[in-house]
């Protein structure tokens, strides 16, 4: 498999656009530069920079945390994986939403009536600042260290695929305009860019789809009784085997997603953001719901791929990274003036989580940090950090880009989850103990956090065990060492009972 560094120049040759998909392009960017600009206009505090003054409707604010989860590594991974094997790997897609909807279900209604303004303030009211502090940190290393800069090397490496632009030079590209209109308009304008964003991937991806069927014969009953017959609609696996994605590796993530999905900032600000627990348990429960439906969608693209390209082998170039296929067959295959509009999309998925993490990366700094150590700090001093933390996440994300295009990685969608287990490590599984335990102090769940991540290194170097289980591994060991260290710590949280922050004593907070 090629490196992503030479990918696009493997691909295809340069100036495959024409003047009207660049117009395209053009349009799409100066429309989220625009809505930016706008909610500028509109602002003045830092509430409304982070969580939109607790006003934004349930429905934008559940497209929106769908746009959030999904991001371009749905649109490229997605299809590569199900062009290159089959759909094995789907079970991650209901196995992430059902946890999500279980969340929305069982502790989002408590948690919004806590007016927090990001999801870490719970930490400081269950345990201690030191646990806030620590969760904040770790969130922020893995949105602007991880996920960001995964998510701007996927577009720019389908726009270095179709255009044959520099790559580097396309993730420039994509950080400075999706910077701006984050750092200029705030919360709002990441959500309602998610909103439009989403529309033009839904036409992006369905044109694409159109345009495969058109070019086999049968169209797509053909297609899918091809797809069929060569297995690549295997779904279940029922094998006791860790290695691989069977359904006992999708239990465990679904177990480990749980308190995966509540400690994300970026997804829980959307909830945080709505106005009362009534529209919160929605926008949870909806957006995992179609964020289970385009993942489905992606799946079905790439079995639709892996069937055109059966029908017109010849049209496949060799030794074709897996990566690239979706953007190898924008390029070839799609109309000239169309090409541009499926472009968008491609940066409309990854934008869309890139923005949300830079918000969400502001509102951490502000409220967690800023707001524990200088407490004091004026309304202005506040909405300028907020701008400023978006910014320098923003140029930190853009170098990280740079850097794992030159490195190269033979599977985005691996590194990411095992990035995401790692570095994020089983702190999630804190949310878990302060929910559940009433006994769990905040010297017993640091500790656990911290032994969760050398536990999963271990399981990562030494196992085989399957990419999608490591969160589940990695929560556990935070769970089970984290509750056994606060036994033996005993109880050193006095300054508070816990009415309303466990689900023992949900019955007794405030309805």
């Amino acid at each position: 498999m090629l490196s992503i560094s030479s990918l696009a120049l493997a691909v295809v040759s340069p100036n495959t656009l024409t003047w009207l998909d660049y117009f395209s392009l053009a349009v799409y960017f100066s429309i989220s530069l625009a809505i930016g600009w706008w909610w500028r206009r509109k602002k003045q505090s830092s509430s409304q920079f982070m969580i939109g003054d607790r006003k934004l409707p349930w429905w934008a604010a559940s497209i929106s945390f769908m746009a959030t989860a999904t991001s371009s590594i749905s649109f490229m991974a997605l299809p590569a994986r199900a062009f290159a094997t089959d759909w094995l790997s789907y079970g991650s897609a209901p196995a992430q939403a059902f946890a999500g909807v279980l969340v929305g279900v069982v502790f989002v209604g408590a948690l919004r009536r806590l007016n927090l303004t990001t999801i870490f303030g719970y930490l400081d009211q269950r345990f201690d600042w030191r646990v806030r502090l620590v969760g904040a940190g770790l969130a922020i290393l893995l949105k602007v260290g991880g996920r960001m800069s995964v998510v701007m090397l996927l577009p720019a490496l389908a726009l270095s695929t179709v255009t044959g632009f520099n790559v580097f030079a396309s993730i420039l590209l994509m950080g400075v305009v999706t910077t701006i209109y984050a750092m200029e308009g705030g919360f709002e304008a990441v959500v309602w860019t998610d909103v439009m964003q989403v529309g033009v991937t839904l036409c992006g991806v369905f044109v694409a789809l159109a345009c495969m069927a058109r070019g086999v014969d049968g169209g797509f009953s053909s297609m899918i009784a091809t797809s069929h017959s060569a297995g690549k609609f295997h779904v279940l696996s029922t094998d006791w085997n860790l290695a691989q994605p069977t359904v006992a590796v999708f239990v465990g993530m679904f177990l480990g997603h749980i308190f995966t999905v509540l400690g994300d900032q970026p997804l829980m600000q959307r909830m945080l953001a709505t106005s009362d627990p009534r529209e919160a348990r929605r926008t949870v429960v909806t957006g995992n719901l179609i964020g289970m439906a385009g993942s489905t969608m992606f799946f079905f693209v790439g079995t639709m791929l892996w069937a055109f390209y059966r029908a017109h082998p010849e049209r496949l170039a060799a030794g074709l990274a897996n990566d690239a296929i979706f953007p190898y067959f924008i390029a070839n295959e799609i109309p000239h003036g169309v090409v541009g509009l499926i472009i968008a999309g491609l940066f409309a998925a990854g934008m869309g989580a890139l923005s949300s993490a830079m918000n969400a990366t502001a509102a951490i700094v502000v409220s967690d940090f800023q707001g524990t150590l200088q407490p004091d700090a004026t309304e202005a001093q506040r909405l300028r950090l907020a701008r400023g933390a978006t910014l320098v996440a923003g140029v930190i994300a853009t170098v990280m880009a740079a850097f794992l295009a030159w490195r190269g990685a033979a599977s985005l969608w691996d590194e990411y989850l095992k990035l995401v287990a790692l570095i994020g490590g089983g702190f999630p599984g804190v949310f878990a103990l302060g929910l559940l335990s009433r006994r769990a102090n905040s010297t017993g769940v640091i500790i656990g956090a911290v032994t969760s991540v050398f536990v999963t290194g271990l399981v990562q170097t030494y196992t085989t065990a399957n990419a999608f289980l490591h969160v589940f591994v990695a929560v556990s060991s935070c769970m089970v060492v984290g509750y056994v260290a606060s036994l033996i710590f005993g109880r050193n949280d006095a300054k508070k009972d816990l009415i309303g922050l466990t689900i023992w004593d949900r019955r007794k907070s405030a309805m």
